[in-house]
């Protein structure tokens, strides 16, 4: 059982680092939209992104919290 949430913890782990990159991505990106001349679509296109960004935030958040939850069950396992 162990082994199982071992590798569901690496699993996790590689999902919480793909939407770090994402983030970073999606958020330079927006940004780097901005930067520039400031017409309706280029604001419309980082807005939604910085929205994204957000999103994949809270996503990021909420994947931490559950592999923090797979160790402590781990932990716990006799």
């Amino acid at each position: 059982m162990a082994d199982k949430e071992a590798e569901r913890i690496k699993f996790e782990t590689e999902l919480l680092r793909i939407s770090a990159l994402f983030v970073l991505a999606i958020g330079g990106g927006s940004i780097s939209l901005l930067l520039g001349e400031t017409t309706f679509p280029r604001l419309i296109l980082a807005v939604g992104g910085l929205l994204g960004t957000f999103g994949l935030m809270v996503a990021g958040w909420r994947q931490g919290t559950r592999i923090q939850q797979l160790v402590e069950k781990i932990k716990e396992a006799p």
